[in-house]
Formats: structure tokens, C-alpha cells, sequence
């Protein structure tokens, strides 16, 4: 026996068992074309040159999908062999030695291989053009990415499938090299044991689903977001798996011995079925809720960013042009004259460049970081350490705070205005240092993207309230420390786009990081803004995409898994009187447990994830909750009906295989 019989027994089984190697194909093909994708964007020279966060985004793509790749790969892999060990064992009977076997195995690997790889490269140059048009449009850059390829690309791809396909041929052949021909022949037929219902576990389940839960409705601010999100997300993993495992069997048990449920004909086939492979059942479901949430938070955030970016983009700059003064707070008479100075200055230079100032704001503040214990902001040494997140305090002079807000407050010497960001401090009093006011409350006047961590904006009577505040301050402080008291100035112009253009561009080049300020203008902050924010939201779909594609994958190889392992039970049901009616009827309720249970979960999860994800959000600028909800709504809905248009098909596939 020669290659040449080996790769047509191999050919023959691939067509023979066509049901399963299509959608294996199909969905391999699709995860290599989305990798050499990403990797031809990471690779584009473009993209390398024209932002630094760019690749950063696209490399973490190109991670994320080959991670999954490795996975999905060698989990629709393990459904294949298993319906194929009786054949592989039938081999064996007929005289066939293991090292023949391994032969048809390897061919079975390199054609499906090749034909996945090949298939992969020509569709990612077909749609390339496409996705970069894509690209193109969400990053709205002044010059277009053009499509390119390169053998870098190619090559990444070719050796990471290469060797996913090898470690899918090493795992198939070490599940005959050591068993005999006769358990291969059982293999297929082999089942799991009905588990047994542990309160332990549905116990723990509710543990991790409820601590995960309750640290996303309690995280304070987004930096504590930042730093609980993952752990927060590794404790609704484990609760969802031990929901699924543990609280699944309660439920089916109790309609069990519920007899008026159990014993009608439809519910007696589905229940007893679910019930022996429960434990299966249950991870299968457990997969497809997580990778929903997946796909409903990673779609649903960066369309959120990409919708709100010029919202945001304002928020961050309010002014078309914004002027930042760092100030040395030794000298009160000289920061005011300096910052009176200065806006005068930028008057005369709009004028000069023959634009017209029409809006003007400025304030002075002092930033400082502590903690507020009882009545008193102290600085603590673990703030320096890392060891504890710190309280933000910005203290403006009440002249300050009255021309930007509108309002014409008076303040006494030992008074104060102030807003708490998480409206947990309601003292009438607040110590700093030497200093003590007593505190009346206001209204949010400032933007909610400076909260990154608990804030606190006092209102002083005058500057030079804010030079003693700093001096007894410091003396919390390290001697080497040293503050200054900084000052913002915006300020809006007429003229047509291109003057604005021309004027930020000057004034990038003269004020940009000099000695006492800085130069930032929203026109020139704007490409790099739609390059974050497009990039997420180009990077958001992809991800969504490939959960997507996980979760046809195990939809649809669990249910031709199942559709197999039932057949021969649904079988013998016809043939003592159980017609066709009521095999639709069973497995419409196996429907119901399949499309139902993992996306309400799924939807609970990303409800209860709202309050972290909003914080999350603020980090980037994000402070519209409407456009939040209905990103999020509209993301559930789209994959709810494209689940159920998964299931509607797959459906019609088990039905097909066990009549």
C-alpha cells in the first residue's frame, strides 16, 4: 500500500463524512482569514507610521485571535475524531495496522489543512480591500490606508495553522495508538453518567456570579475599575461554568420527579436525554453564554466609543483651542500676571493670524492627592507606595470658579464650595493642614471624564487661599516634592475650517510644550482621536465576529453531536409508536433550553457588568449613558436574532439526523 492509496482513503472519508468537514472548513477558513487580516493591518507600514496605538490595538488582535484560534480549532477537532472512532476502529478489525491508520490520519490533516489554509489567504486578499475600506471609514484619517499584503503576513499565517493542524494530528492519533480496536468501535456510543445534583456547587456558583457582581455595582471610580475588572470577570466565568454544571441538573431533577411533567411522551425523551449528558450539556452552554457576553460587551463599548467620539472629543477639549499654564505658586502677584498676561498674548496672536476670539474661559487650580479621613484630606505614604487608590482634590479661587459656571457666589474667609464626585462626603466642615472651611454643596459643574478616581473640587475664596493650602500641604510631603499652581485657558475663533487649521498648526509649532505651557487644539487632536476610537470600533467588530463564529462553531457541532448520540434512541421510540409530531415536539424543547438559557445569562451578565463598564468608559472620555444603553440594546438584539437564526438551522440539522 502506497501514499497514493492512503490520501484517496483519506479524500473518500472527508466526503463521506461531509456533514461534519464542511462547517469544520468553513469556520477554519474564516478564523484564517480574520488572522492574516489583522496581521496584514499589524504589518502595513501605513499603519506602523502614522499612530503609535495603532498597532498596539491590531497586535492585540492578532493575540486574541490566535489564542482562540488554538482553542475552537482543536475543540471542533474533538468532535470530528469522536464520531469517527468507530470507523478508526473498524480499520483496525479489518487488518489495518496503527501505522496505516496514522497515514489516512496525516493525509485527512494535510488536505483539510491546505484546503483551510488556501482558502484562508485568497479570501483575506479578496475581502482585504473591503476591510480596509472599512478601516478607512471608521479611522476618517486626511490619507487613505492603503491594501497591501506582504510575505511576513503570509507566513504568520501559514506556520501558526500549520501548527495548530499538527498538534489536531498528535491529539487524533493518541486516540487509537493506545486502545484496542474493539473500545474504538464503542467510542462514539460512549456516554456520560447522569450526574448528581451538589448543592455545594450551586452554592459556589451563586458565590462567584454574586461577588463578581457586587464588585461591578460598588467599584468607586474608573481607576479601581480598571484594576477589579478582570477579576471581576474571572469570577463570573467560574460562576457561570458552576451555574450551568450544578444549577441545571436542580432544575431537571425537579421536573423529573415532578410526574406530571415528566411523564408526558415530549418532556420524558428531552428531560431524560439532557439529564444523562447534563454535564456535557452544561459546558457546551456555559461556552456559548460567555462568548455572547463577549461578543454583546466588545461590540456594544467600542461602538459606543466610536459613536460618542465627538462628544467626546469636546468633553476633553471644550474649546477649540486650549492653553495649559503651569504656574509656580511662590509668587501669587506673578502666576496673576502671568495669566492675565497670557490671555491678552493669545487675544493679539488670533488677531494677528486675522481670526477673531468669540469665546474665552480661563481658570487657575491647584491639584492635589490624598485621602479624606473624617474631616481631614491628608496625604498618606501608601498613595506613593501604589498600595491604595487616591482622593483627587482640584481647589480653584471662587473668581474663577464664578466666571466659567455663571453663578455670582460670595464666600466669607472660612468658607468653601464643594462637590464630591461619588456624593459619599457630606461633612459641613474639611481640614487641610492648617486650614479649615466650612462646606456648602453645589451642583456638577465639571466634566465627569476627570473622575478617573474619587474627586473632590473645593471652591476657595482667592488665589491666595490655594498658595497656603500648598504650603501646609506640602509639609505632608517629602522635602523633594513640589507643587505649582497651574492655570487652563480656552478660547473659540471665527473663520473657516482651513484658517482654523492654519492658525492650530502655528500655534502647535510655537506653543507646543513650552517652558510654562502648553499648546492643544481639538482640530489637530481629532485624527488621532478617530484613530483610537475607530480602531476599537474596527477591532470591536472583528472580536465580536470571531465569538461569533465560536459560538456557531460549538452550536453547531453540539447539536450534530447530539443529533447522533440521539438517533439511534429516537430509533427505537418510532418504532413502539412514537411518531414524528413528538420528536419535533422534543427537540423544540431542547431549542428552548439551548437558545434561551445562555443568552438571558449572557444579557444578565452584561446588565450587572454596567456599572464597570461605564467607569471603564470614563477613561476614554465616554460620559453619554443614553448612547451606552442603546449601543448595548441594539448589540443584544442583532445577536439574539442572529443566535436565533443559528439555532434555526441547526435545529432543522438534528432533526434531520435522528428521524
Amino acid at each position: 500500500m502506497n501514499n497514493r492509496f492512503f490520501s484517496s482513503m483519506a479524500l473518500r472519508n472527508i466526503k463521506s463524512n461531509r456533514q461534519l468537514y464542511i462547517p469544520y472548513l468553513l469556520s477554519s477558513t474564516a478564523i484564517i482569514t480574520m488572522f492574516f487580516l489583522m496581521v496584514s493591518l499589524l504589518t502595513n507600514k501605513f499603519v506602523q507610521e502614522r499612530s503609535a496605538s495603532l498597532p498596539m490595538l491590531f497586535m492585540v488582535g492578532v493575540i486574541v485571535i490566535a489564542i482562540f484560534s488554538v482553542i475552537f480549532i482543536l475543540y471542533t477537532n474533538s468532535f470530528l475524531i469522536k464520531r469517527r472512532k468507530k470507523e478508526i476502529g473498524l480499520y483496525g478489525i479489518l487488518g489495518l495496522e496503527k501505522k496505516h491508520v496514522a497515514k489516512i490520519l496525516f493525509f485527512e490533516t494535510v488536505i483539510t489543512s491546505l484546503l483551510s489554509i488556501a482558502a484562508g489567504l485568497v479570501a483575506g486578499l479578496i475581502f482585504g480591500r473591503l476591510v480596509f475600506m472599512l478601516l478607512n471609514y471608521l479611522l476618517r484619517l486626511p490619507t487613505d490606508i492603503a491594501y497591501s499584503t506582504s510575505l511576513v503576513s503570509v507566513a504568520a499565517t501559514f506556520g501558526l495553522f500549520i501548527g495548530i493542524f499538527g498538534i489536531t494530528f498528535l491529539y487524533n492519533v493518541s486516540q487509537f495508538t493506545f486502545a484496542n480496536p474493539i473500545k474504538l468501535l464503542k467510542g462514539k456510543q460512549e456516554g456520560e453518567k447522569e450526574p448528581k445534583g451538589s448543592l455545594i456547587l450551586f452554592i459556589l456558583a451563586l458565590v462567584f456570579l454574586g461577588w463578581g457582581y457586587w464588585i461591578s455595582i460598588t467599584i468607586p471610580d474608573p481607576l479601581a475599575a480598571l484594576e477589579k475588572f478582570f477579576l471581576a470577570v474571572l469570577f463570573v466565568i467560574i460562576g457561570t461554568y458552576l451555574l450551568f454544571i450544578s444549577g441545571s441538573i436542580f432544575i431537571l431533577k425537579a421536573m423529573k420527579k415532578n410526574k406530571r411533567i415528566y411523564y408526558r411522551p415530549g418532556a420524558f425523551i428531552s428531560i431524560s436525554g439532557m439529564l444523562y449528558r447534563m454535564k456535557q450539556n452544561a459546558v457546551g452552554l456555559a461556552n456559548i453564554c460567555i462568548l455572547a457576553s463577549m461578543v454583546i460587551i466588545a461590540v456594544s463599548t467600542t461602538a459606543t466609543m466610536f459613536i460618542g467620539a465627538e462628544e467626546t472629543l469636546e468633553n476633553s477639549y471644550p474649546y477649540e483651542n486650549n492653553m495649559k499654564v503651569f504656574g509656580d505658586s511662590e509668587d501669587i502677584g506673578a502666576i496673576n500676571s502671568r495669566f492675565f498676561e497670557l490671555q491678552e498674548q493669545l487675544r493679539e496672536e488670533t488677531e494677528a493670524a486675522g481670526l477673531e476670539v468669540t469665546e474665552m474661559e480661563s481658570y487657575r487650580y491647584q491639584n492635589m492627592y490624598g485621602q479624606l479621613e473624617g474631616q481631614q484630606f491628608i496625604f498618606e505614604q501608601s498613595l506613593i507606595d501604589g498600595s491604595e487608590l487616591p482622593v483627587f482634590l482640584q481647589i480653584l479661587p471662587l473668581e474663577d470658579f464664578n466666571a466659567m459656571s455663571g453663578n455670582s457666589y460670595s464666600l466669607s474667609d472660612d468658607e468653601a464650595l464643594y462637590y464630591h464626585s461619588t456624593g459619599t462626603y457630606q461633612k459641613d466642615e474639611l481640614t487641610i493642614g492648617e486650614q479649615n472651611y466650612r462646606l456648602s454643596a453645589i451642583e456638577n459643574e465639571f466634566s465627569e471624564e476627570m473622575a478617573l478616581t474619587e474627586s473632590l473640587v473645593l471652591v476657595v475664596p482667592d488665589i491666595s487661599h490655594i498658595k497656603q493650602l500648598k504650603e501646609d500641604y506640602e509639609k505632608q510631603f517629602p522635602d523633594d516634592v513640589y507643587l505649582t499652581v497651574d492655570a487652563e485657558i480656552g478660547w473659540d475663533t471665527t473663520g473657516t475650517e482651513e484658517e482654523k487649521r492654519e492658525f492650530a498648526e502655528q500655534m502647535n509649532d510655537e506653543h507646543s510644550w513650552a517652558e510654562d505651557h502648553h499648546y492643544e487644539a481639538r482640530l489637530l487632536q481629532r485624527e488621532e482621536w478617530y484613530s483610537i476610537n475607530g480602531g476599537f470600533l474596527f477591532l470591536g467588530i472583528f472580536l465580536g465576529l470571531l465569538f461569533t463564529i465560536g459560538t456557531v462553531l460549538i452550536t453547531y457541532f453540539k447539536q450534530v453531536s447530539e443529533g447522533f448520540d440521539d438517533r439511534e434512541k429516537f430509533q427505537i421510540m418510532q418504532k413502539v409508536g412514537l411518531d414524528k409530531d413528538m420528536i419535533q415536539d422534543s427537540t423544540r424543547s431542547q431549542i428552548v433550553w439551548m437558545f434561551l438559557l445562555p443568552i438571558v445569562i449572557a444579557t444578565i451578565h452584561v446588565s450587572f457588568a454596567y456599572p464597570i463598564v461605564r467607569k471603564l468608559l470614563l477613561i476614554f472620555g465616554v460620559t453619554n449613558d443614553v448612547t451606552w444603553l442603546l449601543s448595548f440594546i441594539g448589540v443584544v438584539i442583532a445577536f439574539a436574532a442572529i443566535y436565533w437564526m443559528i439555532y434555526r438551522v441547526t435545529s432543522r440539522v438534528y432533526y434531520s439526523i435522528v428521524k
